[in-house]
């Protein structure tokens, strides 16, 4: 019946001329009486010319000002060939705009998809371009679980998939471990598909809202790897405001609201260290400073996909950024001994003890280790003061924050259990274990030292009997044999005043009193020009008070010059 009444009316439609601009109106009353003329009742005519006209009105193809006195014009010629294209293919069962399998997304090439990702992207832009009150309705609703796994100051971002697809980078080509809501995350819930379908393609927050958990740890299991409770927790962070874009991963493109919720990320130790081992061999992961997420890009070149996290903060980057620093970090260090102005400080052999305590006042500690036992505690001290290791032990994996992984039914994690349980019952240097392969000396770095006779600084003879005002001091720290393997040596070079390298030769041979001027100037101008890079490299200090006397505590080497 449909069919007929279009045929039927396409004769009696407006014209214009191709050449020379001329044309007439025909009026709505005409059309319904032909429409009426071919057999139908008045109802049916005045709801098909309706529907008809409602059509090229929103093809954009008659005149407005026509319409508004009841009257049908064509905009112009391809406009009256626009809509006899239109109503010719409703009227003809055999025409079809495109091929019969066109929209069909089963086992299709990305080309083909491309093809109905453009057909839909060239109608949405136009749809919500032209709409006149500019508040085109979304046809596509999209709930998202988003996880901000933060560490270091840094946020993990992922190489999205539809950036691999041929997406326009523009728009981002790294997004936050994120995942949209489907059915299957619906599956504790006892609606029929039909609901899940109805609610899921819908603006219905609190109908979705709990599949939101169950969507993000899919995602971060299937993006990442991680597995909830083993690997992480998770806290909510932020919901965002409501957000709208025509966007949508090949071919699923149109105007979409997104309904994004946020989710700190809490990971246990397990969590953090199968993470840095997956951010290294996976080239999808990629960190980026809080600084290079505020401003959207990474400083070679990685563009952020968070338009919508920008939104949210009405664009106010200096609000967002405050809001990421406050945000507690995914892992943190967490050292058992963190203890301000005090030191661990280890020696080279059993024969030596070991000291700790306030800095300046340290007393020997009564623990019993053997020489293996020491060389295992000097290792985990050297790993976590952040040192290199050259042959390390093949059974060790290295991680951030002082820990170690050892494989297991090995005998180096025998002699770290039993090491652990040792000091455990000493209640004097804090190990770390979990699960029986996970090691830590858990002591806050900067306040852990190795043996004075590791360290030394040297000038060279020429330059002290020279006149250059400034001469090369070269501080290093010898390499260091322990049970997880070598520790390499470091050196420092540093450039320091001539009578200050002199008052140091001095200070060597004969220490000198605090309340000695000479003893006060040289001890001030070390804590400023080289404290620091003692300190880095592991000594407690190059200049000590023993009673009210200060003395060089290593090695002042005098070089020959070449």
């Amino acid at each position: 019946m449909t069919t007929k009444l279009i045929q039927t009316l396409i004769p009696h439609l407006p014209r214009y001329a191709e050449e020379e601009g001329d044309y007439f109106s025909v009026k709505r009353s005409e059309l319904i009486q032909h429409l009426i003329n071919a057999d139908c009742s008045q109802e049916v005519a005045e709801n098909t010319l309706e529907m008809l006209e409602n059509l090229l009105n929103t093809l954009a193809i008659l005149k407005p000002d026509y319409l508004q006195r009841g009257e049908w014009c064509f905009m112009s010629f391809p406009a009256q060939l626009m809509a006899l294209s239109v109503l010719t293919a409703m009227s003809d069962k055999d025409s079809r705009f495109f091929a019969e399998n066109f929209w069909n997304t089963n086992g299709i090439s990305n080309n083909k998809k491309d093809q109905q990702r453009d057909v839909l992207k060239l109608i949405e832009n136009q749809r919500q371009q032209h709409h006149t009150k500019q508040t085109a309705p979304p046809i596509r609703y999209i709930h998202v679980a988003w996880s901000l796994i933060k560490h270091d100051g840094q946020v993990l971002f992922y190489q999205r998939e539809d950036t691999k697809k041929h997406h326009d980078n523009k728009a981002g080509d790294y997004g936050l471990i994120d995942g949209r809501v489907n059915q299957l995350d619906m599956s504790a819930f006892s609606s029929s598909l039909h609901e899940k379908l109805d609610a899921l393609q819908s603006p219905a927050v609190d109908l979705i809202k709990p599949a939101l958990e169950q969507t993000l740890k899919r995602e971060l299991a299937e993006e990442v790897g991680l597995i909830y409770e083993q690997h992480y927790h998770f806290k909510p962070w932020r919901n965002l405001k409501p957000y709208q874009q025509i966007q949508g991963t090949a071919p699923n493109h149109a105007l979409t609201e997104y309904f994004l919720n946020l989710y700190a990320i809490e990971l246990t130790l397990e969590g953090f260290c199968f993470l840095q081992q997956k951010v290294k061999h996976d080239e999808s992961l990629a960190w980026f400073s809080i600084d290079e997420m505020v401003a959207g890009k990474t400083n070679d070149g990685k563009i952020a996909y968070i338009k919508a996290l920008f939104a949210d903060f009405a664009d106010d980057r200096t609000a967002l950024k405050q809001a990421l620093l406050d945000l507690e970090e995914s892992f943190s260090a967490n050292y058992l001994l963190t203890q301000n102005k005090y030191g661990v400080t280890l020696p080279q052999t059993i024969q030596t003890s070991i000291f700790a305590g306030v800095l300046g006042k340290e007393s020997e500690l009564s623990v019993e280790l053997d020489s293996e036992q020491l060389a295992l505690l000097s290792g985990l001290a050297a790993h976590c003061r952040g040192f290199e290791f050259t042959n390390a032990h093949l059974t060790i994996e290295f991680y951030p924050y002082g820990w170690i992984k050892v494989q297991e039914n090995t005998d180096l994690q025998t002699k770290l259990i039993q090491l652990t349980q040792h000091l455990s019952i000493q209640k004097t240097i804090v190990l770390e274990s979990q699960q029986d392969c996970y090691f830590r000396l858990s002591v806050s770095p900067e306040i852990i030292f190795f043996d004075d006779t590791l360290f030394s600084y040297r000038v060279n003879q020429d330059d002290l009997k020279g006149v250059n005002n400034k001469i090369p001091c070269l501080i290093k720290r010898e390499e260091m044999a322990t049970a997880l393997g070598k520790v390499k040596g470091a050196e420092i070079q540093k450039y320091i005043s001539l009578s200050f390298a002199t008052d140091l030769q001095k200070l060597r041979s004969v220490p000198y009193s605090t309340e000695n001027d000479f003893g006060k100037k040289t001890k001030e101008n070390y804590r400023k020009i080289l404290h620091p890079d003692f300190i880095n490299l592991g000594m407690k200090g190059l200049i000590r008070q023993n009673g009210n006397m200060n003395q060089i505590c290593c090695d002042m080497l005098i070089t020959r010059g070449d």
